[in-house]
């Protein structure tokens, strides 16, 4: 989870318990009806995987996925995926100039988009209804007959060598880094999925060429889209256009790494607050665990707020959560930003021993619970946002849990969780940002052992 989810994350948190009394129950009622009565099909196009999901709104939203992510490139070439993926997307055709199809798109209010990630990048289009025909052709086109134009890609590379610097200096976006950075180190993870100065200095155009062209075909892309559409017409336009991509080879097969060693690492900054996280080895996504630890960490992040913000003022923002683009080697967080580092940590490793110990009460878990799948469907309202939950579910290779994702939650018991995240909660690779005399190496607390 990038820094802008916990805000976001954080922002909802701030929504009166009133609203989420409205709406958890509005939500309930009617929630099975938005989110499960049009259930999602997977269908195979000439080689071609695609996911529809019709939800009879106006509104589309298709999204290309692409596994392998960090594992699709060596550690000078970081960087690539972000940088070929945005360039491509925006870039114009090989018989439409940029300024020629952005103006096209623009006119009719679709929007086109990219991203990367550790485990798999994305690209993806939006439009209305009424310009799907036109928005498929530009979009199709875009992927798979790029313009390629070198002009483009300097613009490209340098915007991008612009965002690193930016990221480098930002204290939540640096510590985001050097928490998977370091925890990884040597694996594929380690590798920063929007790359740094130096390595996105030294992309070339036939880089791009050539990460395009082995990534970019049947054997590692698939295809999700929701809204208004009908089956007929999607098979006709994937026939015609995504099914002729090259057979190509899968993505390479990540190394499952799990964080074993316990410790901590500091990098000093004259900053006004200290940046804090700890992160964990998670459960694997396709486990049926899996929900009940996203639950588990729910109320971990409510718990931190409590404890943490209202009642002791240590931070303004802290969380707790679930990386949901880290699909190989899951992971989980705890993250502060604060004053007082050394108490911060007390605090944080305390209310953890204190669950594995002693559990999460009833009365957390019924609250959590319904909270937890309010803020759920509140994230899916748009189809963009169901683009991109259901190719998570499936790269996690637990697709049907989308459909039934409330089922799956309302089936996970107090006793589920306990025993989840007491057995799923271990060694603590701890990250910090700040005043390095705040703290010394023996602040950084583990959690208490408990036999099993």
């Amino acid at each position: 989870m990038k820094v802008s989810s916990i805000k976001m994350n954080m922002n909802t948190l701030k929504i009166s318990k009133t609203f989420f009394v409205i709406l958890a129950a509005i939500l309930f009622f009617t929630g099975s009806g938005l989110f499960s009565q049009n259930t999602i099909k997977e269908i195979d196009i000439d080689g071609f995987k695609v996911i529809i999901k019709n939800t009879g709104k106006d509104v589309i939203s298709a999204r290309l996925f692409v596994t392998g992510g960090t594992a699709n490139y060596p550690l000078d070439k970081q960087g690539i995926e972000a940088v070929a993926y945005s360039y491509i997307i925006k870039g114009g055709t090989a018989t439409m100039s940029k300024t020629d199809f952005l103006a096209a798109a623009e006119k009719m209010g679709t929007t086109f988009g990219s991203d990367a990630s550790l485990d798999f990048g994305e690209l993806n289009m939006q439009c209305l209804k009424e310009s799907w025909d036109k928005s498929w052709l530009l979009f199709t086109d875009a992927l798979m007959n790029p313009a390629y134009d070198p002009n483009e890609f300097a613009n490209k590379k340098e915007q991008y060598i612009s965002y690193a610097r930016q990221n480098e200096g930002d204290p939540d976006s640096r510590l985001e880094r050097i928490t998977v950075e370091t925890a990884f180190k040597g694996k594929n993870y380690e590798k920063d999925p929007y790359g740094n100065e130096n390595t996105l200095a030294a992309l070339t155009l036939e880089d791009i060429k050539t990460f395009i062209k082995t990534n970019l075909c049947k054997q590692r892309a698939f295809l999700v889209v929701a809204g208004n559409v009908s089956e007929s017409d999607l098979i006709e336009k994937v026939r015609s256009t995504l099914a002729k991509l090259p057979e190509g080879t899968p993505s390479p097969k990540e190394q499952v790494t799990k964080i074993e060693q316990p410790g901590q690492d500091i990098e000093a900054r004259k900053i006004s607050t200290n940046y804090l996280s700890g992160i964990m080895s998670g459960i694997p996504w396709d486990s049926p665990d899996a929900v009940a630890m996203m639950v588990a960490m729910s109320i971990m992040y409510d718990k931190y707020f409590v404890e943490l913000r209202s009642k002791r003022g240590l931070s303004y923002a802290p969380a707790a959560y679930m990386n949901g683009d880290a699909i190989t080697n899951p992971f989980s967080v705890f993250y502060i930003t604060t004053d007082h580092p050394k108490d911060a940590i007390n605090v944080m490793v305390d209310i953890i021993n204190n669950v594995r110990k002693n559990g999460f009460t009833d009365d957390e878990f019924a609250k959590s619970k319904h909270a937890y799948l309010t803020r759920y469907f509140m994230r899916l309202e748009t189809a963009s946002s169901q683009t991109q939950n259901i190719g998570r579910w499936k790269l996690r290779g637990n697709l049907s849990a989308f459909d039934n994702f409330e089922a799956l939650v309302n089936a996970v018991t107090v006793q589920d969780i306990n025993r989840v995240f007491t057995s799923n909660t271990g060694n603590i690779k701890w990250n910090y940002l700040g005043d390095e005399t705040k703290v010394s190496p023996e602040d950084f607390k583990q959690l208490e052992k408990i036999g099993f």
